[in-house]
């Protein structure tokens, strides 16, 4: 077991530190191709009321069919880095994001093999079962996995990071995780407007927390010369 050699700095070894960055800047690479592909196809429709047509919006799926299981695995290399008093507090922001990665992902399954082959006439309400506008079931599930879910996870996994020098990334995901859950109004209320503070939270804040996470995260492994266990630190980011 590795020791924490200071109050709130990450432990770990090198490949679990890694795996931590390396996970984190792909979610931050995923996303950027995700809201490319989101606003190219909301500018091909002239509008942002209309559902995201194909191929974009099949594009975009197979983008979060690439992103979600990476995100499940950013949670667990940050619970094997957390200090061990801090543990409690990533593990239950690896067990949201798990929850959170299933749901989605089975819902953008679905939406690729069976519902594009389905004849929309030939099943009573197929609009209110498969359809990504508002209400549907599978536009409820996925919100539950967004915002609620993700939300959860994110605000848990921002108490894993203490102390000034993790300041930027601790509030980076406490406000990723406000917009998420705040974005659940929109589908409470019947006013959508609201879930947009939930894609911001989750398009853009995630993904530049990610960024700086990854660049925080030192892979180096230090051997103090008092022969104690191996120690990591998280290295101040670069300029």
């Amino acid at each position: 077991m590795y020791e924490c050699s200071a109050a709130g700095r990450l432990v770990g070894n090198r490949s679990e530190r890694l795996c931590c960055r390396w996970s984190a800047w792909f979610v931050g690479a995923i996303s950027v191709a995700y809201a490319g592909i989101v606003v190219a196809g909301f500018g091909s429709l002239g509008n942002v009321t209309d559902p995201l047509p194909d191929p974009y919006l099949a594009v975009a799926e197979l983008l979060i069919l690439l992103m979600a299981p990476v995100m499940v695995v950013l949670m667990a290399a940050l619970h094997a880095c957390a200090p061990v008093h801090l543990r409690m507090f990533s593990m239950i922001a690896f067990g949201w994001m798990l929850v959170a990665a299933c749901l989605t992902m089975t819902v953008h399954v679905v939406e690729l093999v069976v519902a594009r082959r389905i004849d929309h006439g030939a099943v009573p309400g197929f609009a209110r079962l498969f359809d990504f506008a508002w209400p549907s079931m599978l536009y409820a599930v996925d919100v539950v996995a967004w915002d609620l879910m993700l939300g959860l996870s994110l605000l848990f996994a921002a108490f894993v990071f203490t102390g000034r020098r993790h300041r930027g990334i601790r509030w980076g995901l406490l406000a990723s995780a406000a917009l998420c859950l705040v974005g659940l109004v929109g589908p409470a209320t019947g006013v959508l407007a609201w879930r947009g503070l939930g894609i911001v939270g989750y398009v853009v804040v995630f993904p530049v927390t990610c960024i700086a996470l990854g660049r925080a995260i030192s892979p180096i492994v230090k051997v103090p010369p008092s022969g104690a266990s191996v120690r990591n630190e998280l290295a101040a980011p670069r300029s």
